[in-house]
């Protein structure tokens, strides 16, 4: 193999560092390298491209959420469709999972990301001039497959580019763009969908959820942007054995951390790992199936099945119960608004809504009471303030421990929704019990370190793409028990999510593992 690097059977993920005699070279590990760069502006900047896709995956999930009452009394949706619609993006997004982790393992985190931002935008532009509920559900479906990519092979992007002192800090903290997201969503509906838009364009009449698709589009293009500047990670190239362009990255971001210049970043070789898959080895489908099964086995090995089936459950569970009450959320908190004088327990308040399309109102906007938007805002930065306190403790409690904390207030919140009638009681314990999907961005982490490089993006795909499935399965089946069978669901979630607290007790909190490859040792 032609390049300079000592190339050394790894007794851990990132190897064990080798000395040569016989040279003037210093030889690191790749971690050793990693935290040789330092931390500083180039992985702020790292973080804010990342938060953007990752934002762009809620704002374009979990958006339609917010305008369904709309588009229920625009497009006269039924509640079928409306499940449907609300769920057509994850399922979407459990359909491309593995692929996309496919992808991302063999062509690049950063090449994957730009295509995936890229096609999703297209989706949804098209999807904004919609005219029936069907194409609406059609094409936020292909946005959801499109825009699966990004919402875990930015955790693998952002890991990579870290070292085993500052990776799980800073994956944990990328997941504070959830509640950013939960902010803007809402502060853009609140300027845009009180307006009276009344212009057809494209033979379509334009109303104002439409243009919302729009605007909620624009955080892809900035994480498209972002992507644009951003060099794959020296792991992946690393992997794949391009030593040195690997580190020609690390001589970047060096410089750009330190201001110094990139001939003086010390390190000339790097202790190397080569066995990852390449796009360039397939001549055929036949070649394609048999990577996508060689990169998705190991997951399974005897050492690590039940913890991966652990993982998927646990995620699967988790956003199954919190997004699927979300995607319900809106128009839940706009029927709590409605009835907030009427002293009234939450489950019969959603036990007597009206969940017809008949149009009693004049104009479609006046279906919302604009207060849900405020709310949602004040929500998000609550989120926001507990995803900090997150990233901050979850090194010195433990992952597990503070996974296991949430999940005792989230089983707790919702045995009392039976009780209280209070509305910002309602709102306070609701909001509690959603932000379990906190949880899933801790999984996350667990999952990053558990899984080795060479499998790392696939891994974490196939894990959120059973998640993902979760969300789908939740959508529909709260929205089919909520407003029928509130109370009995409410004590099934508590249930659930005892079982989460004791498969929490037993999830790998360790480093990553080694995975066997063929390494062999140059000089």
């Amino acid at each position: 193999m032609d390049n300079p690097a000592y190339v050394a059977e790894l007794k851990n993920d990132f190897g064990t560092k080798k000395q040569n005699d016989n040279t003037e070279l210093d030889s690191h590990t790749f971690d050793e390298a990693l935290e040789l760069t330092q931390v500083g502006r180039f992985h702020y900047v790292l973080t804010l491209i990342c938060g953007f896709c990752f934002m762009a995956v809620m704002a374009e999930t979990m958006g339609v959420g917010m305008i369904m009452p709309l588009i229920k009394c625009d497009l006269t949706a039924t509640q079928t469709e409306q499940g449907l619609l609300a769920s057509a993006g994850f399922f979407g997004i459990v359909l491309s999972s593995h692929m996309m982790g496919f992808l991302a393992d063999t062509w690049g985190r950063v090449r994957a990301l730009r295509c995936s931002l890229v096609l999703a935008a297209t989706a949804t532009i098209i999807s904004a001039f919609s005219v029936n509920t069907w194409m609406l559900i059609a094409f936020r479906f292909l946005n959801g497959f499109f825009i699966s990519g990004c919402q875990a092979c930015v955790f693998s992007l952002c890991g990579e580019f870290h070292s085993n002192r500052t990776r799980v800090r800073y994956v944990t903290l990328l997941a504070i763009f959830l509640p950013f997201a939960l902010m803007f969503m809402p502060a853009m509906a609140l300027v845009i969908l009180p307006l009276q838009i009344d212009f057809v364009l494209l033979g379509i009449k334009f109303a104002s959820w439409r243009l919302f698709f729009a605007v909620n589009m624009l955080i892809s293009f900035a994480g498209l942007i972002g992507l644009s500047i951003l060099p794959e990670t020296p792991k992946y190239l690393l992997v794949h054995g391009s030593h040195d362009a690997s580190l020609a990255v690390l001589r970047r971001i060096y410089a750009m951390n330190t201001g110094d210049k990139p001939e003086n970043f010390p390190v000339k070789s790097i202790v190397l790992q080569t066995g990852g898959a390449d796009l360039s080895n397939i001549h055929g489908v036949k070649d394609a199936l048999k990577m996508i099964w060689s990169q998705t086995t190991p997951l399974f090995y005897k050492e690590r099945v039940l913890q991966t089936f652990n993982i998927c459950f646990s995620l699967f569970s988790i956003y199954g119960i919190s997004q699927g009450l979300f995607m319900w959320f809106p128009t839940i908190l706009n029927e709590l608004i409605r009835k907030s004088d009427q002293d009234l327990k939450v489950c019969t308040i959603i036990g007597n809504m009206d969940v017809t399309t008949a149009k009693t109102v004049n104009s479609c906007t006046e279906l919302l009471d604009y207060f849900m938007f405020e709310v949602l805002i004040m929500i998000g930065a609550v989120f926001t303030v507990v995803f900090i306190i997150f990233a901050y403790t979850i090194d010195i409690v433990g992952k597990s421990n503070l996974l296991m904390i949430w999940l005792v207030v989230a089983c707790v919140c919702a045995a009392i929704m039976h009780w209280i009638s209070e509305f910002a009681a309602i709102v306070i314990v609701l909001t509690l019990l959603m932000s379990v999907g906190n949880c899933g961005g801790i999984i996350g982490t667990i999952a990053i370190e558990f899984y080795p490089a060479q499998i790392n993006a696939m891994g974490m795909c196939f894990a959120m793409m059973i998640g993902r499935l979760g969300s789908v399965a939740g959508g529909n089946i709260i929205g089919t028990f909520l407003f029928t069978h509130c109370n009995i669901l409410l004590w099934g979630v508590v249930a659930l999510i005892a079982v989460l607290i004791a498969l929490a007790a037993v999830l790998p909190d360790k480093k990553r593992e080694r995975v066997a490859s063929d390494l062999t040792v140059t000089k």
